[in-house]
C-alpha cells in the first residue's frame, strides 16, 4: 500500500496541496483529475520528492518511498537540448535498463538522429514519455501521459499500462480530462483548489463524468471570463 498522509504543500501564501490523504492499492492504476490549478502536479511532485511539503508524509508499506523506485514523467519540459533523441534513450538504457523504445519510437515518428532542441514540443513530450516507459520502475508517475497523444498512440500508451500492471507495477496518472482515465484506471480521485473532493470506483465512472464535465463547463466560463480568483491563499 502506498500512503499519502494529510499531505500540504505551499508556495508562499497559496496551498497547493491542503491535506491531502489517499491510500493506494499496488499493481493497480490510480487516475487524478481536475482542473488546471487544481494541485495535480504539485501532488506528483510531491510523491516524487522534487518538492518538500510543509505538512504529511508519503510512504510504501510503512518506510519512506525511494526515488530509485520511481519513473517520472513531469508536466514540464527537461530534456537536455544538445543531445540527440538517440543518445538520450541510449543513456537511459545504459543507466536504467529496462524495455526496448522502439515500438513506441516508431508509432511516434520521433526523428532520432536530430537534436531535440530542433524538435517540436509534441515530440519532445513523446520522447520523455519513451524514456520513463522504458524503465523497469515499479511505481510509475505520469503526469498529463496522453496530453497530445493522436487516437493510436493513446491507445498503445493504455495497453503498455496494463502490461505493466500485470507485471506487479503501480501507475499514478493525472488528466485534466475524466475520459482518458476510463478505461484504464482501478479508480479515479478529483482534485480541487489542492483537496481531495472525490474519489470513484469503476461502477461509478458515469457519476464522476458528469461531475468533470460540469467542472469542465464551469473552467470554460471562468477562462472566457477572464476570471481568477484565489480563496483565502488556495490556488483555485
Amino acid at each position: 500500500m502506498i500512503t499519502i498522509d494529510a499531505l500540504t504543500l505551499r508556495y508562499g501564501s497559496l496551498t497547493a496541496l491542503d491535506g491531502v490523504t489517499m491510500h493506494l492499492a499496488e499493481c493497480a492504476v490510480h487516475g487524478i483529475t481536475g482542473a488546471a490549478g487544481a494541485g495535480k502536479s504539485s501532488l506528483l511532485d510531491a510523491v516524487y520528492g522534487l518538492v518538500a511539503p510543509d505538512g504529511g508524509t508519503v510512504s510504501r508499506a510503512g518506510h519512506p518511498l525511494r526515488r530509485r523506485d520511481m519513473a517520472y514523467l513531469e508536466g514540464r519540459d527537461i530534456l537536455y537540448g544538445g543531445l540527440t533523441g538517440r543518445d538520450l534513450l541510449d543513456m537511459t538504457a545504459r543507466y536504467r535498463p529496462g524495455y526496448d523504445p522502439a515500438p513506441l519510437v516508431r508509432l511516434f515518428g520521433l526523428p532520432l538522429g536530430q537534436r531535440v532542441d530542433t524538435w517540436t514540443p509534441e515530440r519532445r513530450r513523446k520522447l520523455a514519455l519513451c524514456i520513463v516507459l522504458m524503465q523497469r520502475k515499479p511505481l510509475l508517475l505520469l503526469d498529463e501521459p496522453f496530453r497530445g497523444l493522436g487516437i493510436e498512440e493513446a491507445l498503445a500508451v493504455q495497453e503498455l499500462l496494463r502490461s505493466r500492471k500485470s507485471e506487479g507495477a503501480t501507475i499514478l496518472l493525472t488528466s485534466r480530462e475524466f475520459a482518458p482515465l476510463e478505461a484504464l484506471c482501478d479508480d479515479i480521485r478529483r482534485l480541487e483548489g489542492g483537496r481531495l473532493t472525490a474519489e470513484y470506483r469503476r461502477g461509478e465512472y458515469a457519476r464522476a463524468a458528469e461531475a468533470a464535465r460540469q467542472a469542465e463547463e464551469l473552467e470554460e466560463l471562468l477562462r472566457r471570463s477572464g476570471l481568477t480568483h484565489f480563496d483565502n491563499g488556495k490556488i483555485n
